[in-house]
């Protein structure tokens, strides 16, 4: 049998060889991000999306903050995670989450039979990076263990019962009157005949993955339970993350005079977004004065 020196020995050696892979892979999303940035309308071009004007204009907001937030923050968790600070590996779940979310988007959103484009040509690097996206994420949680988590009991009950469902509440309610229109038979939402397909596979993934992974973090939070204190950094890195990717896209949309995009709408989604940006900030902060 090991003695408990070389059990401990052989435990540091395989959360040093995890964090070895899960700075790997983080660094891969970094450069995936920036390769798609790069290819797509925001720089070059060379990927035509088979998408309308305003999911055009959309897509540039979102690479823009790929490429200026999530790329160099996914690099900076790589380096956190192989100095073996427990950040890299709470900012890997909210990295892959939104990785995933995205490029699951650019899959299955384009109306690859009516419009014209190539971003089938893309679909080799957006599976990898959607696949990329949730092993990250998981090996995230996976390094993130309980112990190496900073622990305050009223902070996180006062995150569970009422920032992050105020929060969630402002970012999921707006599908209350969309879905009334949307499955009317006769949608008269311009947002939603700009692109059908990427609105329902938006939905889908807001209500049938994030809102109950929500609704289960506050849960958790709320009880104490252990789990649920790694859940937050999903949760909210994924709104810190995915919040302000919404307010470039209708900032980009405001500026490039797109039809659809309104002045009320843009203040509204750029200050959600600078909220949720916010609540990242603050879940996050204890993360780096413990490290």
């Amino acid at each position: 049998m090991l003695s408990t020196h070389e059990q401990a020995t052989h435990r540091a050696d395989a959360r040093t060889a995890a964090e070895r892979r899960l700075a790997a892979g983080l660094v891969a999303i970094a450069a995936g991000l920036v390769a798609v940035a790069l290819l797509g309308p925001l720089v070059t071009g060379v990927i035509d999306y088979r998408v309308s004007d305003t999911l055009r204009n959309q897509t540039i907001g979102l690479d823009a903050v790929s490429l200026v937030i999530v790329a160099p923050l996914s690099a900076l968790a790589a380096v956190l995670a192989l100095r073996g600070r427990v950040a890299g590996p709470a900012l890997a779940m909210g990295v892959g989450a939104y990785t995933s979310y995205m490029f699951i988007q650019y899959i299955v959103g384009p109306d690859y039979g009516h419009l014209p484009g190539n971003n089938e040509r893309l679909f080799p690097l957006a599976v990898s990076m959607f696949a990329a996206g949730w092993i990250v994420a998981l090996a995230g949680w996976l390094a993130a263990t309980d112990n190496r988590l900073p622990h305050s009991p009223a902070r996180e009950r006062r995150t569970g019962r009422f920032i992050l469902p105020a929060l969630a509440g402002l970012a999921f309610v707006r599908y209350i009157p969309a879905l009334g229109d949307w499955m009317s038979g006769d949608p008269q939402d311009p947002g939603y005949l700009a692109g059908p397909a990427f609105a329902w596979t938006i939905a889908a993934l807001d209500l049938g993955v994030f809102l109950p992974v929500t609704a289960a973090t506050c849960a958790g939070l709320s009880r104490g339970e252990a789990w649920a204190r790694r859940a937050q950094y999903l949760v909210g890195g994924w709104f810190g993350l995915v919040g302000p990717a919404v307010a470039s896209m209708a900032l980009v949309m405001h500026v490039n005079g797109d039809p659809n995009a309104s002045t009320g709408g843009t203040v509204f989604m750029t200050v959600l977004g600078l909220v949720f940006a916010a609540l990242a900030v603050w879940l996050f902060l204890p993360l780096v004065r413990r490290s």
